[in-house]
């Protein structure tokens, strides 16, 4: 299907306005481009974020109203009551409001399901895994084949603390271990080590969608009876916490941000088993030095430290 898109430049103040043009026309899903939302949170850190994108810091002010609308007869009447609207406030000549300008171009559904497969190909990682989108074929017959379709869940390989992680992995051996893969994203980490004959995965994400899209691909990849996938948030529910406190694991994957895994290292603590292995990445390389504090800090020493195109994962054991 053929969607025309809109895209209408504002201001913070203004995008409240022209979103009541929206819901006046029945739309309800759109979606407002505001710079001082990534500059504030960058700013005042309501969410630990190590790494931004340079492409998501817009110079300009503008926020951006984008909706998407059928190429039908619904469509154009919710398109041409949208311009009436925002022609109605520029009207008003309310400079805080922004240039209320429109921007049309036309959006192919299709392309948005297919046009980002180009630069998923076959992965080769460390010495045994390929990874392999299910559109690939996969022809190393020689390499433990992960399938991992690129979805709203982070963890594809391609990325370099995942690239890392499963490196780390593979040298660990998780042959007949339990494995606690924190922060699970897509489940590629647990996933590749239960396809190395991990015992037992228990995969933990606070991202619904990231555990739904986990379960499918343990299933996808075989290894659903051995993995355990949970969505919930250790550092604020207690009980969370204890659930695997509780348990000993030989092997801790925590791919995630420098200052969850500071916070999480007592809980690492308590369930690692006293000859295994806990695998930090997720680190941007100016944030190393704060992860080797509080790693020293918590009873943890460094048996490797491993970087690639300024990220680092650090592979450690207990003193």
């Amino acid at each position: 299907m053929i969607f025309d898109e809109l895209t209408i430049h504002t201001t913070t103040a203004g995008s409240e306005i022209v979103s009541g043009v929206l819901f006046g026309e029945g739309i309800s899903c759109f979606s407002i481009d505001d710079p001082q939302d990534l500059a504030d949170l960058l700013e005042n850190q309501y969410v630990p974020v190590d790494y931004v994108e340079d492409g998501l810091l817009r110079t300009d002010g503008d926020v951006l109203v984008r909706v998407y609308l059928a190429q039908n007869e619904q469509g154009q009447i919710q398109k041409e009551g949208i311009v009436a609207g925002i022609e109605k406030l520029k009207a008003e000549n309310e400079d805080w409001m922004g240039s209320l300008e429109i921007e049309y171009s036309t959006s192919d559904e299709k392309d948005w399901e297919n046009n980002w497969k180009q630069y998923f190909h076959p992965l080769p990682i460390g010495e045994r895994f390929l990874v392999v989108p299910s559109w690939e074929k996969a022809e190393d017959e020689n390499r433990v084949v992960i399938e991992i379709d690129p979805a709203s869940s982070f963890g594809t390989g391609r990325h370099e603390t995942t690239y890392l992680c499963l490196e780390a992995l593979e040298k660990l051996n998780p042959q007949d271990k339990n494995i606690l893969d924190m922060g699970c994203g897509s489940g590629i980490l647990g996933i590749g080590a239960g396809l190395l004959g991990a015992k037992h995965i228990d995969a933990v994400d606070i991202d619904m969608v990231a555990t739904r899209i986990a379960e499918e691909n343990a299933e996808k990849n075989n290894v659903e009876k051995i993995t355990d996938v949970y969505c919930g948030n250790v550092l604020t529910d207690g009980d969370f916490w204890n659930k695997f406190a509780n348990n000993k694991y030989e092997i801790i994957l925590a791919n995630i941000v420098a200052d969850i895994i500071s916070d999480m290292l007592p809980l690492f603590d308590s369930c690692l088993t006293a000859e295994g292995r806990l695998v930090c990445s997720g680190i941007i390389s100016p944030r190393k030095e704060f992860v080797l504090e509080a790693l020293a800090r918590n009873g943890f020493a460094v048996e490797e430290l491993k970087e690639k195109n300024d990220w680092v994962a650090i592979i450690c054991k207990k003193n």
